[in-house]
C-alpha cells in the first residue's frame, strides 16, 4: 500500500468482494463539464466482460429516478468496506440485467479496478475542468542536485499530458504510453501547467503514486500524481493558493447548480 492507495490485486479483490457480497451501497459520482453529480448504487457482484473482469452495480438512482449513464462514461464509486471507505475510477462498459432476490434487475457493468484509494484519507477536494477547455500538462523526470528550473532542452523533451482533475494535493494525468514507459511509480517529476485564465505557469514538483491505462484510449496511460515540496519557497506555496482557489470556484458552481441557483 502506497500512502492512500491500495494496489495489491488480492486486497484490491478482498475489500471489493466482501462489498459486493453485502451489496453495499455506492455513491457515483459522474462529471459534467465542470459541474459534479452524484447519484445512488449498489454493488453486486464481479463478473466477466468481453473477457476481463467487470463490476456489476446498481443503475444509479437520483431521488428514486434512474438515471442513464451512456458507455464509456467515466465515472469515481465511492464504498464502504471493514470500516473504511474506498473509491475507484471506472468506465461504464455495458448494461445488463442481474438475478436478485428471485427478480431481475436492471444493472450498469462497469470495469475492475486496478488500484482502490481510500477516500476518507483524501486530503483534498478534486475536481475537473472544462471538458471543452483541455489543459496542457508539461512534465519530464527528476534528477537530483537539479535547482527546478526549465531548461531550453526539458522545454522541448518535455512530455505534453493533459489534466483530468486537480487538487491541491496533485493531479490526474492522461499521458501517451510511447513517451510514458519511463515513468514509473515512484518516479519524481518536474509539472508545468496553467489554469484557465492565468497568464503564468505553476510550477510544482511531484510523484508518481499510481498508474493505469486508459479504458477510453488504449494508446494513453493515467497517472496519479501528488505534489511534493510545497512548502520549500514562497512560489510553491502561492501556486498550491491558485489551485485551491481555481477548486473553490469549481465547487462553488457545483454547489450552485445542485441547488438550482445562478452564479
Amino acid at each position: 500500500m502506497k500512502l492512500n492507495v491500495i494496489d495489491n490485486p488480492s486486497l484490491v479483490h478482498e475489500h471489493l468482494n466482501l462489498a459486493c457480497s453485502l451489496n453495499a451501497p455506492a455513491d457515483i459520482r459522474v462529471f459534467k463539464g465542470r459541474i459534479a453529480h452524484t447519484y445512488k448504487s449498489r454493488l453486486y457482484d464481479i463478473s466477466e466482460h468481453a473477457g476481463k473482469q467487470c463490476v456489476i452495480i446498481d443503475i444509479p438512482t437520483e431521488e428514486g429516478h434512474f438515471v442513464a449513464l451512456p458507455r464509456r462514461s467515466m465515472v469515481e464509486i465511492y464504498f464502504a468496506a471493514k470500516s473504511e471507505r474506498f473509491l475507484f475510477e471506472a468506465e461504464v462498459l455495458d448494461k445488463s440485467k442481474f438475478a436478485l432476490a428471485g427478480t431481475k434487475v436492471p444493472v450498469l457493468l462497469v470495469s475492475y479496478p486496478d488500484v482502490l484509494e481510500n477516500s476518507q484519507r483524501r486530503a483534498y477536494y478534486r475536481v475537473c475542468p472544462l471538458t471543452s477547455k483541455p489543459i496542457p500538462v508539461r512534465m519530464t523526470t527528476f534528477k537530483h542536485r537539479e535547482d527546478g528550473k526549465w531548461t531550453y532542452e526539458e522545454r522541448l523533451e518535455a512530455i505534453r499530458a493533459q489534466l483530468m482533475n486537480i487538487s491541491a494535493g496533485g493531479i490526474a494525468a492522461r499521458v501517451p504510453r510511447e513517451q510514458s514507459k519511463d515513468i514509473d511509480i515512484a518516479t519524481r517529476l518536474k509539472l508545468a501547467f496553467k489554469l484557465e485564465q492565468e497568464t503564468d505557469e505553476i510550477r510544482l514538483m511531484g510523484i508518481v503514486r499510481h498508474s493505469r491505462e486508459d479504458l477510453v484510449d488504449r494508446t494513453m496511460k493515467i497517472l496519479g500524481i501528488q505534489f511534493v515540496d510545497l512548502e520549500q519557497s514562497p512560489e510553491g506555496r502561492n501556486y498550491v493558493d491558485r489551485i485551491f482557489a481555481y477548486v473553490a470556484g469549481i465547487q462553488r458552481e457545483e454547489l450552485a447548480a445542485t441547488r438550482g441557483g445562478k452564479q
